[in-house]
């Protein structure tokens, strides 16, 4: 597999070893390293096998250990299509984040009054994207729904804010995504001016990253 690292829309073509301390046995072993340590998180560990802390590992083969966990062998060339996405995703300050699909519709939570609820008030309604900022029916904002995400799940990690993680928190991932897949990385909380999603499109060599209105202006992917 290709291994890409993705980050707010930023992606390299590489995952970085790091060296992860068994505290029991007092060995070190390169992984890599999702999440961090402490309450209200969850630090994610993916032993390495045939890489040093500091390397960057552009390609590699995953197997289990002996107790059925996953492990990454690296490889010189990719054996196969997919790849494996070391997803860093941050959090906005006092906030949280989310992995989805792509876009699948948009419903309408408006109303036109008390009589008659011509938006199914709640109900996902789909529609042909890209959405309207406002429902052509009754005017009232309009929200977006998500296919979930595509990816195959390896690894999960956990960032927070404050003690115990009660000012925010948020996954990070290591999935395999197979070539055509488009998902999406959501930030919520306060982004300073920052984008709030970014969309990724794995082509079978590269993984692109565009926000919705980077994709609507080049009408890609």
């Amino acid at each position: 597999m290709r291994i890409f690292t993705a980050c707010a829309g930023d992606v390299v073509p590489y995952a970085q070893i790091e060296e992860y301390v068994l505290k029991g046995a007092g060995l070190k072993i390169p992984a890599i390293i999702i999440g961090e340590a402490g309450r209200g998180r969850q630090l994610g560990v993916l032993p390495v096998y045939g890489a040093s802390p500091g390397d960057h590992v552009e390609f590699g083969r995953l197997e289990q250990t002996s107790s059925g966990r996953p492990k990454l062998v690296v490889l010189p060339a990719p054996e196969g299509p997919d790849a494996l996405v070391v997803l860093r995703t941050p959090i906005g300050f006092r906030g949280g984040n989310s992995h989805t699909g792509d876009r699948s519709g948009w419903y309408c939570s408006g109303k036109i009054d008390w009589e008659r609820t011509p938006c199914l008030d709640g109900v996902q309604t789909p529609k042909p994207l890209p959405a309207p900022e406002r429902c052509p029916e009754c005017g009232a904002e309009v929200n977006i729904t998500y296919h979930p995400f595509p990816g195959r799940i390896i690894l999960e990690g956990m960032i927070a804010q404050g003690a115990a993680g009660r000012m925010g928190c948020g996954k990070q991932l290591v999935a395999v995504i197979q070539p055509g897949t488009i998902f999406r990385t959501h930030y919520s909380g306060r982004l300073y001016g920052r984008p709030s999603a970014h969309y990724y499109f794995y082509d079978g060599e590269k993984l692109l990253s565009a926000t919705w209105e980077e994709r609507q202006l080049a009408d890609i992917w």
